[in-house]
Parts: structure tokens; sequence; C-alpha cells
């Protein structure tokens, strides 16, 4: 099912939002997914299927012409601009569709592959709370220079010691050998998550695949199953 996004301003303004899995009304989970370049979010959804659990919705914004921003993710962050903010709106808007539907950030998990990968990146750094999770398929953080990207602050440490994303577990997983992504670039997205607090766990596999690979899909289900409590979820360390 597709539904206009609203709120979202810029190149993306037209963008729709595309559901799947547990109707809104039993809805206890909800995952948030963003395509890739080229990608569709129907097609997404229906990979979607893969890993889902009963109380799980699904809710998958869809790029304009399929493309979130026009340069590359290594570009300078400006050369995507407005495009960027743009695609960023979008996942914000997907998460207030789950809040409208009674799901709290904390059962919210962000899975983002290849170019839509960027977007939640981008997203978890402009936006950071505790989240139910994320996975950061084939992707980096958008920027030339990710030493000097952090995760957005307002410099203050609560009680407990919390930082910006709180411990949210976030997974970055890619290859080796990514046409891509470059590993260096991975590890130095996992930095930048890191040092804002999130349970970062990094896992590059041999070989040259880009996308969504059957173990990721797995990992995927179990984090949904750990969230609707039917499973325990893994602790995210790299």
């Amino acid at each position: 099912m597709s539904r206009s996004l609203p709120g979202v301003e810029g190149p993306h303004a037209d963008a729709t939002l595309v559901t799947g899995g547990a109707p809104a009304a039993a809805a206890e989970v909800a995952v948030v997914l963003v395509h890739g370049r080229g990608g569709t979010p129907e097609g997404l959804v229906r990979l979607a299927d893969e890993f889902y659990v009963p109380g799980a919705t699904f809710l998958a914004p869809g790029a304009v012409r399929s493309n979130w921003f026009p340069a590359g993710h290594d570009a300078p962050v400006a050369a995507n601009e407005p495009a960027l903010t743009s695609a960023v709106d979008c996942v914000a808007a997907a998460c207030e569709v789950a809040g409208d539907v009674g799901v709290a950030p904390e059962s919210v998990l962000l899975v983002g592959v290849s170019q839509g990968g960027s977007v939640v990146s981008e997203y978890l750094r402009r936006h950071p709370r505790r989240y139910g999770g994320a996975f950061v398929v084939s992707a980096a953080l958008p920027g030339a220079d990710l030493a000097d990207r952090a995760v957005v602050s307002d410099g203050e440490v609560d009680a407990d010691g919390a930082r910006p994303l709180a411990d949210t577990p976030i997974a970055l997983d890619s290859s080796a050998g990514d046409p891509y992504v470059p590993v260096e670039r991975v590890r130095a997205t996992a930095d930048v998550f890191r040092r804002g607090g999130a349970a970062v766990d990094t896992r590059i596999d041999e070989g040259d695949g880009h996308g969504l690979s059957d173990a990721t899909i797995a990992r995927i289900g179990d984090r949904t199953a750990a969230l609707l409590g039917d499973g325990e979820a893994e602790s995210a360390s790299e």
C-alpha cells in the first residue's frame, strides 16, 4: 500500500511511503526501509518479507526518480544538498508515521541499503536518540572527510553518562571488496557513531558483494524479533 509522505520539502517533497507487514493497528515494531540508488520502496518491502515477524510493520519512503542525492557519498556534503536534507526528512517523516500508530522510537528499526544506507547514517547523525536499532548496509556516512563529521549534540551528557545515540545498536554490514564503498569509509562511519554513543557492530564479509546478503537479512530478522520480545537482542560491539 502506498500513501503520501507529508511534511517533506525540497527535491523529495512528492515522496510517497510504501507500507507492508503488520497493519498499523497491530504494529508493535516499525522497520523503516530506505532503498538504494535505482531501487524502489516496493522492491525493498517485498524483500523484507524474508525477515517479517508478526507485529512488525514496514515503512518504506521512496526517492524521487529512485535517487536520493546526485553526487557520490564521498563527495562534499554541499554537493548533495538540498537533496540530502530532503532525503533525511523523508526518514524523519516515516519515523513520525511510526509514532502516529503508537510505535515509540525505541521500537523503530532503521534499515538502509547502499545510497539508502548513507541517508539512514545521516539521519542518525542529525537526529540522535535511542532507537530500536539500525542496519547500514553497503554504505557509509556522506561527506568527503568523515574525520570532520560528528553526531549532532548539544554537548550535554545525562546523569547516567549517556551520549546522543544512547547505546542504539548500529550494525554496519559490508564486504571487503565492495566496488562502491571502501572498507576504510565503513570503519570511519563506525568511529563517528561510536563517538556519538552508539553500540556499533561492524561486519566486513569476504568477497565483493554489494547490498543485502542472506546473513544480513537473518540478522535484521533476529533484531526485529528481539524488539518484539521473541528473542534476546545481540550485544553490539566490534
